[in-house]
């Protein structure tokens, strides 16, 4: 039996290593997506200069960050691109020049709008867990008090054998 489970832990490890390694071809060749960025932007300059230095906070947390789950960056970045993107959406729907783009770089609310949010997202991001660890700490000690005063029930009800082990 442990025989059969040790082959199916080495089956997956094999599965995963082969899905890591070869990708079969399904997918999409990373180098053509990047071809095809590289050849945009000429014709997207103002909105590649634009984004690029107000989304510099969600750089750095990409950078920064350890290990497989980027959260950090998933937070920091989803709010400073929700600070970005109406200067972003003027800059599509309006004049989009270079002129633009650094005029739009020089306003201190745009500045203060991009990395604002971007600080609020760090913020939601060292904040959070400190605020899931005392739910789960009061949720737990809740738990707790109810699995007790059942106890104290059973016991009232049927006497104190039943908190005696039988061995």
């Amino acid at each position: 039996m442990a025989k059969k489970s040790v082959s199916a832990v080495a089956q997956a490890k094999a599965a995963a290593a082969a899905k890591k390694g070869g990708g079969g071809g399904t997918g999409i060749n990373k180098g053509v997506v990047l071809a095809i960025l590289a050849a945009l932007v000429p014709f997207s300059l103002p909105t590649v200069v634009l984004v690029f230095f107000t989304m510099l906070p969600t750089l750095v947390s990409w950078a920064t960050e350890k290990g497989p789950n980027k959260y950090a960056f998933l937070c920091v970045g989803g709010l400073n691109f929700a600070g970005v993107f109406p200067y972003l959406f003027s800059l599509w729907f309006g004049v989009h020049t270079l002129d633009e783009a650094f005029r739009m770089l020089t306003d201190p609310i745009m500045l203060m709008t991009a990395y604002g949010c971007a600080g609020i997202g760090w913020a939601i991001y060292g904040g959070m867990p400190p605020m899931v660890v005392s739910y789960l700490a009061a949720s737990s000690k809740r738990r707790v008090g109810n699995l007790k005063s059942a106890q104290k029930k059973l016991i009232e009800d049927w006497g104190d054998e039943v908190t005696k082990k039988n061995g």
